[in-house]
């Protein structure tokens, strides 16, 4: 009996664990402190405090996010295993859950200063009520309003830095943004027919997978421009952009390649591409700002 019991305590702790989305979690995070370093910070305590208001944060707004999303992921066959859709877990429970995880990361934020509170808040603003709530089942742009969610982890880390949101901030937040439509769209095309099934507009159901493609390549050329910028207006320089460039133009062309024969099958290649380019950049930041500080 005991042994049962502790199973089901163990399979119940991994459930809530899997509403977090780990992986997705951790990946935010790095942006975040990623973009601290980068911007300049250079204190352990409030290095801390960041690492713990983003990982509540993140981590609370992906647990109602699932709540929220559960009749979707009931739908499609990647998702329905997910500890809502199988009934391991309740939409109540997860909203609890999530709720009270993503109130203590905004008062730890507030901790540091109010900027990186406001920026935390507004990730999960942008998240959960205009992006899940709003867009997500109207317009196949929703994932630009979800682009704004993802990039706030990068808003805290640079406000925790230096204590306000500048220009050079927003265009950090401008490469999450636009290498987001390379990172949904393209796994969108390899799943087209379950976001079908499912009724979610998703620009590759709506539009198609040519014209989706197209419009992604549009978005990698503005994430590369945005880099550039960053090393214009500063305060980074050619360490970032000899470490962040690289993958970013590989992107690029693979994503003109295949923009001018689109398959299904090659969009899963097409996001493997794509994924790793948005950590090289934030990568790139830290890289730089450590080098600025050590000299």
């Amino acid at each position: 009996m005991e042994s049962r019991a502790v199973y089901r305590l163990s399979s119940k702790i991994s459930d809530y664990i899997c509403l977090t989305k780990p992986k997705q979690t951790f990946l935010l995070l790095l942006t975040s402190i990623f973009t601290y370093v980068g911007a300049g910070g250079d204190r352990l305590d409030v290095l801390t405090l960041l690492t713990a208001a983003m990982v509540l944060s993140i981590s609370g707004t992906t647990a109602v996010n699932m709540a929220l999303d559960a009749d979707i992921d009931s739908l499609m066959g990647r998702t329905r295993g997910r500890p809502i859709p199988s009934g391991r877990v309740s939409r109540e429970e997860a909203l609890s859950f999530g709720m009270l995880l993503f109130a203590l990361g905004v008062a730890v934020a507030y901790l540091i200063n109010l900027w990186t509170a406001f920026s935390t808040s507004l990730g999960i603003v942008f998240d959960l009520i205009v992006y899940t709530l709003w867009t997500k089942r109207k317009t196949p742009l929703s994932i630009v309003f979800g682009g704004v969610a993802g990039a706030a982890p990068s808003l805290a880390g640079w406000s925790a830095a230096r204590g306000a949101l500048e220009l050079p901030a927003l265009l950090v937040a401008l490469i999450t943004i636009t290498w987001i439509p390379a990172h949904i769209w393209y796994i969108a095309i390899y799943h087209v027919e379950d976001y079908r099934a499912a009724g979610v507009p998703m620009l590759p159901v709506v539009v198609g997978i040519e014209r989706t493609s197209r419009i992604i390549v549009l978005s990698v050329m503005v994430m590369l421009l945005s880099e550039v910028a960053l090393a214009v207006i500063g305060p980074f320089g050619p360490v970032f952009l000899v470490l962040a460039l690289p993958s970013t133009l590989l992107l690029l062309y693979r994503s003109v390649r295949y923009a001018k024969n689109p398959t299904v099958e090659g969009a899963r290649r097409m996001y493997k591409t794509a994924s790793p380019v948005e950590g090289m950049a934030f990568l790139a930041m830290a890289v730089d700002g450590l080098i600025r500080l050590l000299l």
